[in-house]
């Protein structure tokens, strides 16, 4: 089962019309009964919303194509990396997967294209099959009026009426959207992800075919790699880890880093060693933050590389290793 996400168009008023005509979906949404012509208007405002970056509104696609429900991002607040979101689906594909779907292929709108760091679901508190659909989601925050009051109080004043809020935070969806696949069979296809954490290809190919790969996955998509060295003292090192220019500063360099050290924990191994350049200053705080000790420094170590490497006008010339007990 899968959806697609297609932006608003006329073509879909007469669809979009029907479903939402039905009385078990105009009741949900406390709509009024109307005419073919107010579905017009409201794509053509939904489109105008969309231009001046107040919304994200999508139609849902089924496998075949078929109009099943519209989705939106709305009330979007860059200054505090938050939105709200409404949705529904028609009353004959209710119950048949597509809303946790809808809600992944959004969610991921939000929070790898838009930089959000949490997204709002609110409902009415008669609304109670809304309420249970939100409750069925694995990477949502239930009930959490009393943490955001003022989004709370929000919600009721634009509804008129009670309200229950519940919020999708990015940090839990990349943790349910990441997972590590190891690599069998060659790597040749990977060299282009492992290079972007080590510029000299001749370096990484001297380890490509070593240790274990494996990928990072958001959902069916890479978002990089990483590549483990066992080492003496039950040991290892992550030699490589790289995420895709589109995930990075997303969060799942951080989850995947997680990922890591759960396996390398499970795999019997006691530290996981890392090093980066003198000159990846990012990469330094990254991996204190996680947790990581300063261990060693070897200097020179990117002097031999064919071509000078330059980060943040600092040239990389050592490599300073860091350390860390599972």
């Amino acid at each position: 089962m899968a959806v697609t996400l297609v932006k608003h168009d006329i073509k879909y008023a007469e669809a979009m019309h029907a479903l939402s005509s039905m009385p078990q979906v105009r009741d949900a949404l406390g709509l009024p009964a109307g005419k073919v012509e107010d579905t017009i208007n409201f794509i053509k405002r939904e489109c105008v919303d969309e231009e001046a970056g107040k919304t994200v509104p999508r139609v849902v696609l089924n496998e075949e194509g078929q109009l099943i429900g519209v989705t939106a991002l709305m009330f979007i607040d860059h200054t505090k990396k938050s939105c709200h979101i409404g949705s529904w689906l028609g009353y004959e594909f209710w119950g048949k997967g597509y809303n946790i779907e809808a809600k992944i292929a959004i969610l991921d709108i939000a929070f790898f294209e838009l930089g959000l760091e949490r997204v709002f679901a609110g409902a009415r508190q008669v609304n109670i099959r809304s309420q249970k659909a939100q409750e069925k989601l694995p990477f949502i925050r239930i009930g959490v009026e009393k943490d955001f009051p003022e989004e709370h109080r929000w919600l009721e004043v634009k509804e008129k009426q009670p309200c229950v809020l519940n919020v999708f935070e990015r940090t839990d969806f990349v943790r349910y959207r990441t997972a590590l696949v190891k690599v069998e069979g060659s790597r040749e296809s990977y060299l282009p992800q492992l290079l972007l954490a080590d510029e000299s290809e001749e370096a990484v190919r001297k380890y490509l075919n070593d240790g274990d790969l494996y990928e990072i996955k958001c959902g069916e998509q890479l978002a990089g790699v990483a590549l483990l060295l066992a080492q003496p003292d039950k040991a290892v090192e992550l030699k490589n880890i790289a995420i895709v220019p589109n995930y990075q500063g997303k969060g799942l360099g951080k989850e995947a880093l997680r990922q890591i050290t759960s396996i390398c924990h499970s795999q019997g191994y006691q530290t996981i060693l890392v090093g980066t350049a003198n000159s990846s200053i990012d990469n330094i705080a990254f991996y204190q933050k996680a947790g990581f000790r300063m261990e060693a420094i070897e200097k020179d170590f990117f002097s031999s590389y064919p071509e000078p490497i330059y980060e943040n006008g600092i040239r990389a010339l050592d490599m300073i290793f860091f350390s860390k007990k599972l």
